[in-house]
């Protein structure tokens, strides 16, 4: 798993350091934040599984997060729930073009049991792994109709539920802006995981969403998503929908669900909102 870390880290520094380049030319950094007046509309990487193309606004600050998700899947006569509570991403702005992002789940139960008799399998909670992202917008972040960035990430054994080693990849989103209020996103996914064999696998995920501004505060999207994990040669798809109001410029709720389309597909509900400083 060497090679991911190492991809990471020169990723983060080639981008600093491309990102101080430009911003000497420019105006904005982290030290010298995007004044109010000039920030774009607020861009999140929720609710939605497609991530967004666009940066956090340089010197600022933005949190998303799953206030509550349940997750729930029946195969193999196993019932199982998992339901996580502030699945938070903390998120910074430290160039016109890149951010920092910090995946932080709370607290996470799980809880399985026998369909047939509703005997308690397994019972556990606690802390799950931390990712830290790097995003950076190759273009679109100033405005245009479209968008595109990279975003590789990394995640650390710090589940006090599970073990999954050093996992990660990257993530290459892009959107589109329609007619009438509509607007597009798609992303590709590449990740690396480890498996009982302590080996590790290729994960592919591919997305798409459409969303829908009905008004000032109020907009809703509708996804579709395929992942194929290559350990278990198995593949997964699923509907999703959801609903977004705006309290304000700098501040979201939301709420939606994920629909596995296949059998052992996870069946998903969550509520979150979002805020930027």
């Amino acid at each position: 798993m060497r090679h991911l870390g190492f991809f990471f880290t020169g990723f983060l520094f080639f981008s600093i350091g491309y990102g101080q380049s430009i911003e000497t030319k420019k105006k904005y950094s982290l030290l010298n934040p995007v004044p109010k007046k000039e920030m774009k509309e607020m861009e999140t990487d929720r609710p939605d599984v497609t991530e967004s193309a666009y940066s956090v606004s340089a010197g600022h600050f933005q949190f998303e997060s799953d206030l509550v998700r349940m997750a729930f899947n029946k195969s193999d006569g196993l019932s199982n729930t998992e339901i996580a509570y502030n699945l938070a991403n903390l998120k910074l702005g430290l160039t016109e073009k890149m951010d920092i992002q910090f995946v932080i789940p709370t607290f996470v139960s799980i809880r399985t049991t026998e369909i047939a008799t509703d005997k308690l399998i397994n019972k556990s909670s606690g802390f799950d792994d931390i990712t830290v992202r790097i995003k950076y917008n190759i273009w679109g972040n100033k405005g245009g109709k479209t968008a595109l960035a990279v975003m590789p990430y990394i995640s650390f054994p710090t589940s006090s539920i599970s073990y999954n080693g050093h996992t990660g990849g990257v993530i290459i989103p892009f959107a589109l802006e329609l007619k009438k209020g509509w607007s597009f996103g798609t992303q590709i996914a590449i990740g690396f995981s480890k498996e009982d064999n302590d080996r590790y696998y290729n994960g592919y995920l591919y997305s798409f969403t459409f969303g829908k501004t009905l008004s000032s505060k109020l907009s809703v999207f509708t996804e579709s998503y395929i992942s194929y994990a290559s350990f278990e040669k198995s593949t997964e798809a699923y509907f999703n929908g959801g609903i977004v109001y705006a309290l304000g410029d700098n501040f979201n709720l939301d709420a939606g669900f994920n629909y596995g389309l296949t059998k052992a597909s996870d069946k998903v509900l969550f509520t979150g909102f979002s805020f930027r400083l």
